[in-house]
């Protein structure tokens, strides 16, 4: 038999739940964006890194792009990278690891670029990026720079956002 309090209740219930979940991701998106620009201006540290990082990158480029007109390639475009969340570039079938990564919540901060960079494998176990890795600290340190440099949407800025 359908109970007209017990149904409006529900209901009730389920929009107030709702209410919650919308209110918390309204609160943990400024705590997002104040932890990306964190990532960035710790990238940018040193701006002068941007062009070494600018040669360097030309390791990555066969399989990724940046700037402007950054499209997929066999990696996804990595414009806005870092301090974003892993495996999250929209419409690109990331390998089973790198979902994996995804769902586990990896944050692309400037320490877990760093070791990704190092040895992929450790960092995205599954992952099928064939890179072996750049073992120079100072080369990952530089490619971070630049990759920093480059805004979500394709532009450039190589000052620490405020």
């Amino acid at each position: 038999m359908f109970n007209k309090k017990k149904a409006a209740a529900f209901v009730g219930f389920a929009l107030l739940a709702l209410s919650v979940e919308a209110l918390a991701e309204n609160q943990a998106a400024p705590e997002a964006e104040a932890a990306k620009t964190a990532e960035i201006r710790k990238a940018l540290a040193d701006p002068s890194l941007v062009e070494a990082g600018k040669k360097s990158f030309i390791k990555c480029q066969a399989c990724h792009m940046v700037g402007d007109n950054a499209q997929r390639r066999v990696g996804p475009p990595l414009n806005g990278i870092v301090g974003h969340a892993a495996g999250a570039a929209d419409g690109f079938p990331y390998s089973p690891g790198m979902r994996k990564a995804n769902g586990e919540g990896l944050f692309w901060t400037v320490e877990k670029l760093d070791g990704f960079l190092k040895t992929p494998r450790e960092i995205v176990p599954g992952t099928i990026m064939a890179f072996p890795g750049v073992p120079s600290d100072e080369e990952r340190k530089a490619i971070i720079a630049y990759l920093a440099s480059y805004q979500p949407d394709g532009s450039i800025s190589t000052e620490p956002p405020k």
